[in-house]
């Protein structure tokens, strides 16, 4: 009897997939757009099975924007996106909340083909700052103008290895709201002299006091900053003072509440 439930079990899973691939397949078709060049699976749970699935398929050829939010592809679902020759025009890539962790970063720096990536969003993917590296040193990121990685784990020392890339000269957009970086953090990317075009910086919900706060508002290093947004710290009369001096200006907006 239970070797019995065993068997009933296994093939319930076989099938399980092999309808999961006809599904995915249905899915890309009705979820594409009408050029092929967006794809939007927004909370579709394919997982890994189904990131390998989709990397198989030449209808991607012609992909611009993916979105795969709340996917739970993990580590090795990217892996097989990132051997995909058919994502190699990959532009705009959005993988909120797919539990990548280091290994799924890694695959993306060391992909052969997603090198023309401009907006790569990885908030809440368990991110630490053993795979900070690969973002800081891989030419797959060069291109990047919008990166989002709030809701990771990233410490001061992560902050510190990204505030001296040269990887990121083109981007406009920064985003670390949310995860453990401190006054060292704040203050590398205050004296960090390779980020010319960015617009926006968020730090909030960190670990930053005035000590690195008040470097940071009173910094000259980013020429194209318009938004600086430092709230929910632990900041103090000092913060509110340099931020108040240079909103004044009306130049950059600080943000410290």
């Amino acid at each position: 009897m239970f070797k019995r439930a065993l068997i009933i079990s296994a093939l319930f899973f076989f099938l399980a997939d092999f309808v999961h691939a006809a599904d995915l397949s249905k899915l890309v078709e009705k979820r594409i757009s009408q050029d092929g060049t967006v794809l939007d699976l927004k909370d579709m749970n394919i997982g890994p099975k189904g990131a390998k699935k989709l990397a198989a398929m030449e209808s991607l050829s012609s992909l611009v924007t993916l979105h795969l939010q709340g996917n739970n592809i993990k580590a090795r679902g990217m892996k097989a996106l990132a051997k995909s020759a058919h994502l190699a025009n990959l532009k705009h890539l959005d993988l909120w909340g797919n539990l990548l962790g280091d290994r799924g970063l890694k695959a993306i720096a060391d992909s052969s083909y997603l090198k023309n990536l401009e907006t790569l969003k990885l908030w809440k993917n368990e991110i630490s700052d053993d795979s900070i590296e690969f973002l800081a040193s891989s030419k797959n990121f060069t291109k990047l103008k919008i990166l989002m990685l709030n809701n990771n784990l990233i410490t001061d020392a992560g902050a510190d290895i990204l505030a001296k890339s040269e990887n990121f000269s083109e981007l406009k957009t920064l985003n670390l709201f949310r995860n453990e970086v401190g006054d060292g953090g704040a203050l590398a990317f205050a004296k960090s002299v390779k980020f010319p075009n960015l617009e926006s910086l968020f730090l909030g919900e960190n670990n930053i006091t005035d000590q690195g706060a008040v470097p940071l508002i009173e910094s000259q290093n980013f020429p194209a900053l318009k938004t600086l947004d430092i709230g929910k710290n632990l900041l103090g009369e000092s913060s509110a003072l340099a931020a108040f001096k240079v909103n004044r200006k009306e130049k950059v907006r600080v943000i410290i509440r």
